[in-house]
């Protein structure tokens, strides 16, 4: 029976292996996901359990550097850490339209309710002060002659 440091010698071997065997067939993107290499795939045909890819820190050292030069050769896509600064920017400042849009969209909800506001006070000004003009004709009429003007 083998030790643990032999068992981790044997998987970092297969992991060795199996990386060789993918180099020469050329046929990586058929092991990519979601931007990286599918651990379960990986460990599958290594012929051990996906742990051994995160527990064992040769197998995770030489998984980590496949994946860099994967990266640097453009076969995988950035990590989120990788990510230029620009691509960084570009999202805050999207966030920060986005926030612009949603405070002008609410100004401009508010200022037209308001407008609409001001017309319907407008309007009743205007209403009020022809009732004031009838009843001052009113009053002026019952102060020269002592009586009520019909209607």
């Amino acid at each position: 029976m083998a030790n643990g440091q032999q068992l981790a010698a044997e998987n970092l071997k297969r992991f060795e292996s199996w990386s060789e065997e993918r180099e020469a067939a050329g046929d990586w993107v058929d092991y990519i996901r979601q931007g990286q290499l599918n651990r379960t795939e990986v460990a599958a045909e290594c012929g051990f359990a996906k742990s051994v890819l995160r527990q064992n820190p040769a197998v995770k050292t030489a998984l980590g550097a496949l994946e860099t030069r994967l990266r640097a050769e453009g076969i995988l896509t950035p990590s989120k850490g990788e990510r230029s600064q620009q691509t960084q920017d570009e999202a805050s400042s999207a966030s920060v339209d986005r926030r612009i849009v949603t405070i002008n969209s609410r100004s401009e909800q508010r200022v037209k309710a308001l407008e609409e506001q001001n017309a319907a006070l407008r309007a009743e000004l205007l209403e009020l002060r022809e009732q004031i003009k009838r009843y001052r004709m009113i009053d002026d009429h019952l102060a020269h002659t002592g009586r009520m003007v019909r209607p």
